[in-house]
């Protein structure tokens, strides 16, 4: 079966262990479309069986793959590039089926996936390590990065495409071998990239697919000795577990959690750019997002100006399939997400929020939340401690820096924040004080697969992206030698 053909619908995602696609034991489950709630196809799960097949195919390839020359092993994540972008418009239709997005944002994260694969093909081959001085006569040190091993890559399923080419590329450059575990929800794009990297000639076991019980397969595959890395994206909530299993190896993890992002817009910043700038990413994937905006503090004398212009742009967007004309918010992944982001919305204006637009569910098949905007929310509400991980703004006002920086650090997480200011002298205050790994100044803060990026606090552990994400999956080795 071809990329193409297979890209079509998502139909039936099988299991992928030591280069063969296969069904899985545990039986199948149901893929469905946010959009409509039809069932489109099904995803295999895997049994304790699969997981182990998937582990020690990629032990037996580990070898191999990490003495293979640093340069080919680029030359098969560039190829993977490629092959990604041949197949986007139909990998990006697959996206849109099961996850929900626009053909847009769809067609945007491939271009993305295959960027994460071609910047990690190109740095593959710039892996160095360094000399230190030896401390005995003719005496040197080195100190050489080598693969740590098997990585099991656990991945969301709101960014299928991306996630899956950050953990993998990665791994891939530095030498190491994966079993990536993708969403149940958003499979066939996981197996998509996988089937990219296969054609492009990643050797059997290096890379394997599975899919089932989340807790159980992922358990099982932190725990398998085999596995010397872990790397997570998903809700802090379930990275804590994930740490709590990795810490008893001790394995090397990287996680990549959940975020709240506040936006500050102060007395002299701009108001239209501030507006312009974050809405696409405020209601972007439905605000599915660990970076999206959610919580705007503007400066109390620009309050109303903003508020006004901010709600008549969000009133504007239309909500719907990305097979409708004009549409900007697509649904949200499931009912539970709807049911979710009703109780965030109810619990905020039972305490004294003002309701300015949506707050509802869009009474029409799927599982469509209405773009929302909650003003002067009260500091003890849900919304405010809890990731609304939807289309749901809030907007408060605030009197002074101080103010404004300390709602913004009130929340457990700490990985994106964003500031709108012409002042230097805020901008320093925000970069010293703002506690986020990711601050946008004027602008927002991609996730680039040349620069590190990693959540603070309850946002996450280690880094994704740049030299520092291949790096996560090396350990530096120091030989010290003298001449005989």
């Amino acid at each position: 079966m071809s990329g193409e053909d297979a890209a079509a619908l998502p139909g039936d995602v099988r299991l992928f262990l030591d280069g063969a696609w296969r069904d899985g034991r545990s039986g199948w489950l149901p893929i469905s479309d946010p959009a409509t709630g039809e069932m489109i196809g099904r995803v295999a799960l895997a049994d304790e069986h699969d997981v182990r097949d998937a582990v020690e195919a990629a032990q037996a390839a580990f070898r191999g793959w990490a003495t293979t020359p640093a340069g080919e092993r680029g030359a098969v994540l560039k190829r993977a590039a490629r092959l990604l972008s041949e197949r986007g418009r139909q990998i990006a239709h697959t996206l849109s089926l099961e996850g929900g997005k626009t053909t847009q944002e769809a067609l945007g994260e491939l271009g993305r996936a295959a960027e994460t694969l071609a910047w990690n093909g190109e740095e593959a081959g710039r892996i160095e390590g360094r000399v230190i001085a030896g401390r005995m006569s003719a005496g040197q040190r080195l100190s050489m990065p080598a693969p740590v091993g098997v990585v099991a890559a656990l991945t969301a399923w709101n960014f299928p495409a991306v996630l899956a080419t950050r953990k993998l590329g990665a791994a891939l450059a530095s030498g190491c071998t994966a079993v990536l575990k993708a969403a149940e929800a958003t499979p066939a794009t996981a197996a998509e990239v996988v089937r990219a990297l296969t054609d492009a000639g990643v050797p059997r076991g290096v890379v394997s697919l599975v899919f089932g019980d989340p807790a159980a397969v992922s358990e099982q595959l932190i725990g398998a000795p085999e596995v010397r890395a872990v790397t997570f994206t998903g809700s802090t909530a379930v990275g804590r577990i994930v740490a709590g299993h990795a810490a008893k190896g001790p394995k090397r993890t990287v996680l990549e959690l959940g975020g709240h992002a506040p936006v500050i817009v102060d007395a002299d910043g701009d108001v239209g750019l501030a507006i312009s700038a974050t809405l696409p990413a405020k209601f972007g994937s439905a605000g599915q997002s660990c970076v999206a905006p959610t919580r705007y503090y503007v400066h109390e004398s620009r309050f109303d100006d903003f508020a006004a212009r901010f709600i008549e742009a969000v009133r504007a967007l239309r909500t719907g399939a990305f097979t409708e004309d004009g549409v900007n918010v697509g649904p949200v992944i499931d009912d539970g997400r709807v049911a979710a982001l009703e109780r965030l919305t109810a619990d905020a204006v039972a305490r004294g929020a003002r309701l300015c637009c949506g707050g509802r569910r869009v009474e029409r098949p799927g599982s469509f939340f209405a773009p929302t905007v909650l003003a002067d929310v009260p500091e003890d509400s849900d919304i405010l401690r809890e990731e609304p991980f939807g289309p749901v703004a809030v907007i408060n006002r605030f009197s002074d820096l101080d103010e404004a920086i300390t709602q913004a650090n009130r929340t457990d997480y700490a990985f994106a924040a964003y500031v709108f200011t012409d002042s230097l002298n805020t901008r320093q205050r925000v970069i010293e004080e703002l506690e986020a790994s990711n601050v946008g100044i004027n602008q927002m803060a991609p996730s680039l697969p040349d620069a590190p990026l990693g959540g603070m606090r309850a946002s996450g552990v280690g880094y994704e992206g740049g030299r520092d994400g291949i790096a996560a999956f090396q350990h530096l080795r120091l030989i010290s030698e003298t001449a005989a």
